[in-house]
């Protein structure tokens, strides 16, 4: 078995060289425009380019025969890199044949140098399979195929991109030029490729001699679910293979784009391959694969038909098709891994590569069938032109349709297949559709791709205001990160995921002594209102540290409800303690519990903190029934604060002095003395406000005519004269000037509404 060490060098060097290879694939790989290009300027057509795509997995069972000697092949290592070595060479000499033979001689052989090639990368194919399946960690390997996809393809879409503005510029008597010096490119990156791979440890395994024979290939056969699965992904390539060949054809023949044009349709579908590989790769670690393929199967049957449709001039659905293509491919890709891992001997090296051999070889021989009937179908149906509902379709076209319909054949058998530890499908759209989709899919990318500390903590938390149930499995991973930030993150995100099962992790964390995110965990069971949090949060009140017990009464606060406000006020009025005061004066202010009103001022005085005496004030409007309005005008600007309390005062005195609540004598001296409490405003006197404010409320408290019908405002009336007294007698007052006028301005405003009420 490897070490730690030994299994992130090798995931190192797996990576690397799947990037290298990404490059080397795109430019040179069979049914890449550059490859398709070159076939067809040695006279090739359509037909040959499907035969080729069929050759090449026909010599599939070249596997077999590779995996009998199994143990006979001591440096399995040495094998697999050789075998890659002359696999680059042979298909980078496809560019000397012009060079070297007579024309008539051309199609054998490239069809000779393809197949030498193919075939020395057929070869060795079930060994590096097998060296990836026994080195990466079960509980990862759908996020590392992810990860090694994702380079690839960036690969892969740097190189087609390059590889297509590079043959575009030159004309067209140059046009082997053109291909030579990208295949030799390519043939340098391919060989980069297995150097990098050399450096990766291969897991020393005792193989018994003599294991695999001929009649050991058949055993795999014997598992009924190998059986299923093995059908299933088979007849899915068959479908592909239909008419995977000839989309590079299509677009150079057919639609007449540049191979510029086709890079970039490429990097399209590259980048939505990125985007499917996060999206995926996750779902199908927690999840299981079946699901994740159920859900993908049925609309992997439209983008064949997009094309279907798609003529020259048609950029916007070829761009859509070429999207859908690969953000449906990925997932059906990194599914695929983790299904057949799971289905693999987990003792026996040489088994190993018996099972792989046996899935690849007839995956492969069926998908070769696919491209074979195509080139077949597209030779009987050259010339063919039907048209349908004003869309006038070929016979790559009528081959696209072909594929599409062939789809449904797979979608069936996967229904047979069994895996363990999967969910229904159904099950998981539930859960894909929950929430924000899009914020969690972009959020997810950031955090997986991101390296910094912040970013990290910030694509956490997004991923909790998702709302996705997805995400709840990452955020609790995530309460382990070293980052304290990404911890912290992670803990309020939990909050926001309103998930019963982060109850149970949050409480978990809050009751742990030696947790740094305690705090967090408190506001966060708060946020999620579940019932299970509420004794928790009750002994958290008592805890020695007091940042947890004002989380705790935030977090009461947040589940609120008339059990909840008894016991904040019962802990609020038994013990004065100043780092939590200020704490319950707010919540049981936001629970509009006017209680705490005379207490909160009486001990303004006790707070040498502005911000604090600020806090309290605020949460004091806030109990009377003012909301944030005092907060409000606090945050404005100067000038647009000074208009609005101008406004608020003329609007008051109106009120006060035409309400039929109050007397006529008192509304004509509350008349007078509003017009000098705003000259007084205006003129910015403090002292002459507050002096004028105290003589209004003294009359509207004398003034006040009592109606049975309305108690409980004239009550509420008393409390906020009451409010303003204390305030106005107070030494911290004198501290806060703009507090000043915006108390006495919105305690006026409240006095007004409930007398209008």
């Amino acid at each position: 078995m490897l070490s730690r060490g030994d299994i992130n060098r090798a995931l190192r060097a797996f990576t690397l060289a799947s990037g290298l290879w990404g490059a080397w694939g795109q430019m040179v790989g069979i049914g890449t425009a550059v490859f398709t290009g070159y076939a067809l300027s040695t006279g090739a057509d359509a037909s040959d380019i499907a035969f080729f795509t069929s050759v090449a997995y026909l010599l599939a069972p070249i596997q077999l025969i590779s995996s009998v000697f199994s143990h006979r092949i001591t440096n399995k290592k040495r094998f697999v890199v050789g075998g890659g070595f002359f696999e680059a060479l042979f298909r980078g000499s496809l560019v000397v044949i012009p060079l070297v033979f007579a024309r008539s001689h051309w199609s054998a052989m490239f069809l000779l140098l393809l197949a030498l090639g193919l075939i020395c990368g057929t070869m060795y194919s079930p060994f590096y399979s097998s060296w990836l399946a026994t080195t990466i960690p079960a509980n990862v390997r759908a996020r590392f195929t992810s990860r090694q996809t994702i380079v690839s393809s960036l690969a892969g879409m740097l190189a087609g991109i390059v590889a297509g503005g590079f043959v575009d510029r030159f004309a067209e008597v140059e046009k082997h030029t053109r291909f030579a010096l990208v295949f030799l490119g390519a043939t340098f990156l391919g060989w980069a490729g297995y150097a990098a791979v050399s450096r990766a440890p291969f897991p020393r395994q005792t193989e018994p001699p003599g294991r695999n024979n001929l009649r050991g290939l058949l055993q795999p056969f014997t598992d009924r679910n190998f059986r299923h699965a093995l059908l299933f992904y088979a007849s899915w390539n068959f479908a592909i293979g239909l008419s995977g060949p000839l989309f590079s054809v299509f677009m150079l023949e057919r639609l007449q784009l540049s191979y510029t044009a086709i890079s970039l349709l490429n990097a399209l579908s590259m980048v939505t391959t990125v985007i499917g590989y996060q999206v995926w790769g996750g779902l199908i670690d927690r999840f299981g694969s079946k699901p994740v393929l159920q859900i993908l199967l049925i609309p992997s049957a439209l983008y064949p038909i997009l094309w279907a449709l798609a003529s020259p001039g048609a950029y916007v659905l070829v761009s859509v098709a070429m999207a859908l293509t690969g953000f449906i491919i990925s997932g059906i890709t990194i599914g695929i891994t983790p299904l057949l891992y799971g289905l693999l001997p987990q003792d026996d090296q040489n088994q190993k590569v018996t099972y792989l051999a046996s899935w690849s070889t007839s995956v492969n021989l069926i998908y070769a069938l696919g491209p074979l009937l195509g080139s077949l179908l597209v030779r009987s149906f050259k010339g063919v032109e039907i048209g349908v509902m004003g869309f006038s379709i070929g016979n790559l076209q009528i081959l696209f349709l072909l594929s599409a319909a062939a789809r449904v054949i797979p979608t069936i058998l996967l229904r047979s297949v069994v895996e363990t530890r999967a969910i229904s499908s159904w099950r998981l759209l539930s859960q894909i559709f929950q929430g924000n989709l899009l914020s969690y899919a972009y959020h997810n990318v950031i955090y997986s791709l991101a390296t910094e500390e912040g970013r990290r903590a910030r694509a956490m938390f997004a991923l909790g205001k998702s709302g996705n149930p997805l995400a709840l499995e990452q955020l609790v991973h995530a309460l382990a990160d070293a980052s304290p930030k990404v911890r912290s993150q992670a803990a309020r995100a939990l909050g926001e995921t309103g998930a019963e099962e982060a109850a149970d992790v949050l409480i978990k964390e809050l009751l742990n002594g030696a947790s740094d995110i305690r705090s967090e965990a408190a506001e966060a069971l708060g946020r999620l209102k579940h019932p299970r949090a509420i004794d928790p949060l009750i002994e958290a009140l008592d805890d020695e540290d007091p940042r947890v017990r004002i989380s705790a009464i935030r977090g009461l606060a947040e589940i609120g409800g008339e059990d909840v406000q008894e016991l904040l006020f019962w802990y609020f009025s038994s013990s004065f303690e100043p780092r939590t005061f200020p704490t319950l004066v707010e919540a049981l202010a936001n629970m509009e519990d006017q209680r705490v009103v005379k207490q909160a001022l009486q001990h303004l005085d006790r707070f040498s903190s502005p911000a604090i005496r600020l806090q309290l004030l605020n949460s004091v409007c806030r109990a009377l029934g003012a909301e944030g309005q005092f907060y409000r005008l606090l945050s404005q600007e100067d000038d647009k604060r000074y208009d609005e309390l101008g406004r608020l005062l003329k609007r008051t005195a109106s009120t006060l002095t035409t309400t039929s609540a109050l007397d006529g004598t008192t509304r004509q001296d509350l008349n007078r003395l509003f017009r000098d409490l705003i000259r007084h405003y205006e003129q910015n006197n403090i002292v002459g406000m507050m002096e004028q404010g105290s003589a209004i409320i003294n009359l509207i408290r004398d003034g006040l005519v009592v109606k049975d019908q309305g108690a409980y405002e004239t009550l509420s009336i008393y409390l906020v004269i009451l409010a303003m007294n204390t305030f106005m007698t107070s030494d911290a007052c004198r501290d806060l000037p703009v507090a000043q006028e915006i108390f006495l301005t919105v305690c006026l405003s409240r006095i007004a509404e409930l007398l209008r009420a």
